[in-house]
């Protein structure tokens, strides 16, 4: 018996069953072959970006400060920018002390006056006499000339050395009114005063002290820092003493 006509070809039995694939493309020419560009590139997921590594154009466009001059920190967000300075603010220094001291002024300016009225007093005690007789007529008018003239300087010399001399010693710039009251005299930056400065501030005591003083008052309230005519042109403040 033979069995040779039943048995299938192996062959075709292999042939039969393959998968049909598609065939390949042609080979394209160089020409036709283009690089890679950046679309075809496949990017990976990130949930940040590094701190070296350049941004995108979404974050290059967005608007940083820098646009404004403002300046910024390493995330780009605007930096805090610090408040000005008081000087940059108001053009000027701040204000040494307080000057809200009127009626403190005006109590030491009748108590100096009176200390240093006494040295007057005292000189017209010495020197008037001179020149006159016991009956109080003058007999010998050159010795009244001369005795009016040394009480005029002496006077002047008290005056001065009162109001100038006494805050130059002083550690705080003060008269003894001014150590009575609680106030000090001190330049518009808050150092203290030279010599020349107290001199002309006093000088000045013949425009503030017309009528009685009461020029220099309307001055002082007039003015925004309380200053009379004196201490305008020393540059001088009368602040209350710390």
């Amino acid at each position: 018996m033979s069995t040779g006509e039943n048995r299938p070809d192996p062959g075709e039995q292999r042939s039969g069953t393959r998968e049909q694939h598609p065939a390949p493309p042609p080979p394209r020419s160089h020409s036709e072959v283009r690089p890679p560009t950046e679309a075809d590139t496949p990017r990976p997921e990130r949930h940040g970006r590094g701190r070296h590594e350049a941004p995108t154009w979404q974050e290059s466009e967005a608007p940083t400060g820098r646009e404004h001059g403002t300046p910024t920190g390493w995330e780009g967000a605007a930096a805090p920018v610090p408040p000005p300075a008081p000087s940059a603010a108001t053009g000027r220094s701040a204000e040494p002390g307080d000057t809200n001291v009127v009626w403190r002024r005006i109590a030491q300016y009748l108590f100096d006056s009176v200390v240093s009225g006494i040295g007057a007093a005292l000189a017209y005690a010495v020197f008037i006499p001179l020149a006159a007789t016991p009956d109080g007529s003058l007999d010998q008018p050159w010795l009244a000339a001369l005795a009016y003239t040394v009480f005029t300087v002496l006077t002047v010399a008290i005056f001065l050395a009162y109001w100038v001399l006494v805050p130059i010693m002083s550690a705080k710039g003060q008269t003894l009114g001014m150590m009575l009251m609680g106030i000090r005299i001190v330049r518009e930056d808050g150092s203290r005063v030279s010599g020349i400065r107290h001199f002309v501030r006093v000088l000045l005591f013949i425009v503030d002290g017309i009528l009685a003083g009461l020029v220099g008052l309307v001055v002082v309230l007039a003015s925004t820092r309380r200053q009379r005519v004196g201490d305008m042109v020393a540059e001088t403040l009368v602040v209350r003493a710390r």
